[in-house]
């Protein structure tokens, strides 16, 4: 009988290895050879489930966006306001080494759309969906009553998109310093900033 191949997880297995090729050589090195060794294929096995590196790389990234937000929606079940966003926010950045290999997938990805319209398109639509989740997460707090109404909640979102893309480039170019406590104490002052009470949160991962 001919052997029963699970497209989907076979998909998946291609895209884990490349987000490992893409942190060990960086994306300008990452070829599709170097990605069919890393998963164990051949190039051709490669070729029936993605037309390009191209598509390789708008895949891994997507999935990449794909797991956070699943991770974000999971660790904010049951919570709200201003905490919930607190947990949304540490999800989003690469406290441990699963989220530190995503970073340096978006990250590596970030560079390549400056000259490629197709893939800053998909960077912009990642964005878009980023920007909205972010504010379902702030007009909540908003109308809770436990973040300051006199901020534009478009101007929040912006700040949280900026430290959190921020804090994931400096954690990869300088991790010594960038730690993941001092990435959840910097969450932490900003939340202050934002929130009604001078200490909403504590500080803690």
């Amino acid at each position: 009988m001919p052997k029963i191949v699970d497209h989907d997880q076979r998909r998946q297995e291609v895209l884990a290895a490349t987000w490992r090729v893409i942190a060990r050589v960086g994306l300008d090195a990452t070829t599709v050879r170097r990605i069919a060794d890393e998963a164990g294929h051949s190039v051709g096995v490669l070729a029936h489930y993605f037309t390009d590196k191209e598509d390789i790389l708008s895949s891994a990234h997507l999935l990449a966006f794909a797991r956070a937000r699943a991770r974000i929606v999971e660790a904010t079940k049951g919570q709200s306001s201003l905490e919930a966003l607190r947990l949304a926010m540490l999800e989003a950045l690469p406290l441990d080494d699963e989220r530190l290999l995503e970073a340096h997938v978006d990250v590596s990805f970030l560079g390549h759309t400056v000259g490629n319209a197709h893939l800053r398109q998909i960077r912009s639509t990642s964005n878009a969906n980023s920007r909205a989740m972010w504010g379902g997460f702030v007009t909540q707090a908003q109308e809770s009553g436990e973040m300051r109404r006199d901020e534009d909640a478009g101007f929040i979102v912006d700040e949280i998109q900026a430290l959190i893309e921020s804090l994931s480039i400096q954690a990869i170019i300088d991790p010594v310093r960038m730690t993941p406590e001092h990435q959840v104490a910097l969450v932490s002052r900003f939340l202050a900033r934002v929130s009604i009470n001078e200490h909403p949160l504590p500080a803690r991962e």
